[in-house]
């Protein structure tokens, strides 16, 4: 078992449309269209995805961004990580400037 955590300075993400597109799914890029901040959503992805990663014990290029998928679940639309078919808990934070998570796998 293991633990990731990630944290992202909203403020170094420039061109959101772009990075969007590099790091999303098809899934997740439905969930991007339909929402109002669209950097708060893609900022808490990308620390998903990085602190998923990091609980695996991988490098952080050894899997495709859009391979991780973060989608959401239940009443509560609370989040989680998909990655080859299996779902895995994730917590996601935003406080001003900032986004973090934490993966346990």
């Amino acid at each position: 078992m293991g633990i990731g955590v990630d944290i992202v300075d909203m403020r170094r993400i420039k061109d959101v449309e772009r990075f969007a597109e590099g790091i999303l799914s098809v899934k997740e890029l439905a969930l991007y269209a339909a929402k109002e901040n669209k950097l708060t959503f893609v900022a808490g992805r990308f620390a998903a995805k990085e602190a998923f990663m990091k609980a695996l014990g991988q490098g952080l290029d050894k899997i495709p961004l859009r391979a991780i998928e973060v989608l959401y679940r239940g009443p509560n639309q609370a989040p989680y990580v998909l990655f080859n078919n299996v779902e895995y808990d994730v917590s996601i934070a935003h406080d001003g400037d900032y986004a973090v998570a934490t993966v346990c796998i």
